[in-house]
């Protein structure tokens, strides 16, 4: 798996890839605009260019853009329907734009619609947008879910589903939160519950369209469906199950990023990835335990 962290672009978008070269990332995830407002200025040719010469400069293979948290394909009000539909359009757009490799989206919540209301409004938003940015070659990628309330996608099942009715592989892939999938209630800390996990992969969404993992510990324990993210080692999953998720031969060359916990250390704002990118080197050069 190549490694990498989710880097801030308040230093300017274009300078975000020299950041991940700093702190030693092969990969990385942006958000390519302020992830809390609808309205933001349209992001300049100009800019877009020197944002991919220096992802090339810096050595970064792959760039995966996430999505604004505004964006709920799966509501049924008209208003935050139509404004989330055009956002994605607007996301898939930039993305593409930077090069990456695609957008990272939360499926969404049904807000007391009801899971099949939820999930129709999800398929319908994505097609669309898929529909009107066919020329580009940025994927939508859903990240499955902790599960929290009324959200969608907190299952393989679900997400296989959506991803069944949208139908257009060729550009719509997945996103594992290791996180997220142990909130869930998927305890992959064991050798037999790492390969349950392997298979339920392989038996939905396919572990071919697997193009991107968020690399977490959890807060809490599994099943709790709180979406509470850790530093490697530091939460309940612990740093040695990421080993074999590491080192699949399944996963080989998939991005893998952290969004971890950062320190308010002033110096170095990235400390705390600095030390969970060193803990998952590790993992990943050095023997298991016995």
């Amino acid at each position: 798996m190549l490694l990498g962290a989710h880097i801030g672009i308040s230093g300017g978008l274009e300078n975000a890839p020299d950041t991940a070269r700093r702190i030693g990332c092969e990969v990385m995830q942006i958000f390519s605009k302020n992830q809390r407002q609808w309205k933001v200025p349209e992001l300049s040719p100009s800019v877009a260019e020197e944002f991919r010469h220096h992802v090339k400069s810096a050595g970064i293979q792959a760039v995966g853009v996430h999505a604004s948290y505004l964006i709920n394909l799966g509501s049924s009000d008209p208003l935050l329907q139509r404004r989330s539909r055009e956002a994605l359009v607007e996301e898939l757009v930039r993305a593409d734009a930077l090069g990456a490799v695609g957008v990272i989206l939360h499926p969404g919540a049904h807000v007391g619609a009801g899971k099949e209301q939820g999930i129709a409004n999800i398929v319908q938003g994505a097609v669309e947008a898929l529909e009107a940015t066919k020329a580009l070659k940025a994927h939508l990628i859903l990240e499955i879910a902790a599960g929290a309330g009324s959200t969608l996608g907190q299952t393989f099942e679900e997400l296989e589903e959506i991803g069944r009715r949208v139908d257009r592989d060729d550009r719509l892939g997945y996103c594992v939160d290791t996180c997220h999938v142990f909130a869930g209630g998927g305890d992959f800390r064991t050798a037999d519950g790492y390969a349950g996990m392997i298979d339920q992969i392989r038996n939905t969404i396919g572990l071919k369209r697997v193009e991107f993992f968020h690399l977490n510990d959890a807060l809490f324990p599994p099943g709790t469906h709180k979406d509470r993210h850790a530093n490697i080692g530091k939460g309940e999953i612990g740093a040695e199950p990421f080993r074999r998720l590491l080192t699949d031969p399944n996963f080989r060359n998939i991005p893998g990023v952290l969004e971890t916990p950062l320190d308010e250390d002033e110096k170095e704002p990235y400390s705390a990835y600095l030390r969970d990118l060193a803990i998952l080197r590790d993992l990943l050069h050095s023997k298991a335990k016995a």
